[in-house]
């Protein structure tokens, strides 16, 4: 196992008041997914600039890393790093071609390959780190001509409502591809999972005669709706992409991000067995780009929910809280879990202590409407991380987190606990055992020495207790400088954040 050597401080004067603190539950969950997206079209979030010289290599991969590094002192655990928004990559593939975005033009390498290096330093930080990918959307206005591009229309594959064109989700052919590229992705980088996003058919595409895919459903499956078979072909891929990644690396997490309300009465709700959802809004995803989340809970074919509930507590269609709760409920009932997607784009032009604190607030729902413990919030975006990240680490990130344990995770072998724990020159290492389902990952905990054992334990049997958690580290050594008087502890994680039994310092 390739190890990385970490340097990490361990914050004396606050682990000190935690303590001795009678409240050991200040310092937060122990378990809760705390990420944020990472947005590489047009440029949103990264690349500020494009190109394949080395200059703008070394530019883009410092703006990488500032922006991980970010991350990681917001004691955030998961990076959802976008590789594939509009049937172009940030990868070397034999699919298609390389993204724009990141080169300045489609099908030109960068000479270099962002997901290997985003990969490498998520994991240098410990952050875990998603591949992002969109699963059908080609263009949003721009004809593109490079030679798969040509191929594709060739091929009759791609389906345009307004100036929106996407793979068309009818066509078998489409669908394989769309669970090769994932294929390519999970087979070959060291990912921690794979999310889609909400793009799906073309916004309000008719479901009439006049529709470019009408002949297609005539032929396919004219004893369905339209509108039915539509969600059908998304379900398909779904269902195939999340039986590629259970058979590949069943130790990686497949979710997804769908927009922020689903499941009124008058859409799929009644079909999946679901109470519908309360809020004012409408469940215009179901009608007009026919994404039916509940479908996919349902069926199982996905680990976690993200939904994108981008408005405030205060809103007076669609607030945050009701739907966060029944997003909750959701999950909970088709045993998946939730982590609330939400939208940090009002600090933009607000950046007011209200504004923050309305975010605070809606972590804060996410936590409390948990019905299983296994809480999450996903950040959207990180240009703009640094104007919360302050109040983050102040409350309610003042700590570390693991990320919750998966409830597909009893498929996995029971991960073997690290030996030959020792701490030399400051440096804590051990040996661990690979895993080829997913990248093993290593929980550190420092704690007063002499501590009794029943004070070390989570009450609720999950391992030791969240306020002794240092960080997470993807090699077999960690930086914890003098250790005074502490001692330390250190459990493995699989892929689906099962923890091993820890091994003590002696």
């Amino acid at each position: 196992m390739k190890s990385h050597f970490i340097r990490f401080e361990i914050f004396v004067m606050l682990l000190t008041v935690l303590f001795n603190s009678s409240d050991l539950s200040a310092a937060g969950p122990k378990r809760e997914m705390r990420g944020v997206w990472f947005t590489t079209v047009w440029g949103i979030d990264w690349p500020s600039v494009t190109g394949s010289s080395q200059k703008v290599c070394r530019q883009q991969q410092d703006e990488l890393k500032a922006l991980l590094d970010r991350c990681q002192a917001a004691n955030l655990t998961s990076v959802f790093f976008q590789v594939r928004g509009m049937a172009d990559v940030m990868y070397e593939s034999s699919l298609e071609p390389w993204s724009a975005f990141v080169s300045g033009k489609r099908g030109v390498s960068p000479g270099w390959d962002p997901l290997k290096f985003a990969v490498e330093e998520c994991h240098r930080r410990g952050l875990e780190c998603y591949a992002w990918v969109n699963p059908f959307r080609w263009s949003s206005g721009t004809d593109y001509n490079s030679v798969p591009d040509r191929r594709w229309k060739e091929q009759g594959w791609l389906l345009t409502y307004g100036k929106y064109t996407v793979f068309n989700p009818g066509l078998e052919a489409v669908r394989q591809h769309v669970v090769d590229i994932c294929r390519e992705i999970v087979s070959g980088y060291d990912i921690d999972g794979l999310v889609f996003d909400d793009y799906f058919y073309p916004n309000r595409i008719p479901e009439d005669s006049s529709a470019p895919d009408y002949d297609l459903w005539q032929a396919e499956a004219p004893w369905m709706t339209f509108g039915d078979w539509r969600r059908a072909n998304v379900h398909k891929t779904v269902a195939d992409v999340h039986a590629l990644v259970s058979d590949l690396k069943p130790g990686l997490r497949f979710g997804i991000s769908p927009a922020g309300i689903a499941g009124k009465k008058h859409t799929s709700a009644p079909k999946w067995g679901m109470t519908g959802c309360e809020v004012k809004g409408d469940d215009w995803q179901y009608s007009e780009i026919y994404s039916d989340p509940l479908g996919w809970l349902y069926q199982g074919t996905v680990d976690f929910i993200s939904p994108q509930i981008y408005w405030p507590t205060t809103h007076a269609v669609a607030p945050y809280e009701p739907l966060a709760r029944w997003w909750s409920e959701a999950a909970n009932f088709y045993g998946r879990h939730f982590y609330a997607s939400i939208t940090l784009a009002p600090l933009d032009k607000r950046n007011t202590n209200s504004e923050r604190q309305e975010l605070l607030r809606q972590i804060g729902i996410n936590r409390d409407s948990s019905l299983d413990g296994d809480q999450g919030t996903v950040l959207y975006s990180a240009k703009h991380l640094y104007k919360l990240a302050s109040d983050l680490t102040k409350s309610p990130f003042a700590l570390k987190s693991l990320t919750p344990q998966v409830r597909r995770g009893s498929s996995l072998d029971p991960v073997e606990a690290p030996t030959a724990l020792r701490l030399k020159g400051g440096v804590l290492s051990w040996h661990g055992k690979g895993n080829a389902a997913a990248p093993v990952r290593y929980a550190v905990y420092a704690f007063p020495k002499n501590l009794p054992h029943d004070e070390l334990v989570e009450e609720n049997g999950d391992g030791l207790r969240a306020c002794y958690l240092l960080g997470v580290v993807y090699g077999e050594e960690f930086r914890v400088g003098s250790p005074g008087s502490y001692s330390y502890a250190v459990t493995a994680l699989d892929g689906f954040s099962a923890e091993s039994e820890p091994v003590f310092l002696k």
